[in-house]
């Protein structure tokens, strides 16, 4: 059983951190006012844009949210 990767800090408004396990593909998001959601299938060059995002949030709404099914908390 391999150990879940690091949470990054986000330094966004809208969400606090983020961790992504390349293996299973799934991105864990902690929202700074929702709390943790887990997305599936995600691509690791989605999650390398998410990175290097100067906006966090604004690319969570365009690349993120309601394009990967997820699971909350």
């Amino acid at each position: 059983m391999s150990q879940k990767p690091a949470w990054e800090d986000a330094d966004s408004s809208m969400i606090s951190a983020f961790r992504y396990d390349p293996d299973e593909q799934t991105l864990e998001v902690l929202f700074n006012r929702t709390g943790r959601y887990t997305y599936y299938d995600v691509p690791a060059d989605v999650v390398e844009g998410l990175r290097e995002a100067s906006s966090k949030g604004s690319y969570m709404r365009s690349m993120i949210i309601d394009m990967y099914a997820y699971d909350k908390g």
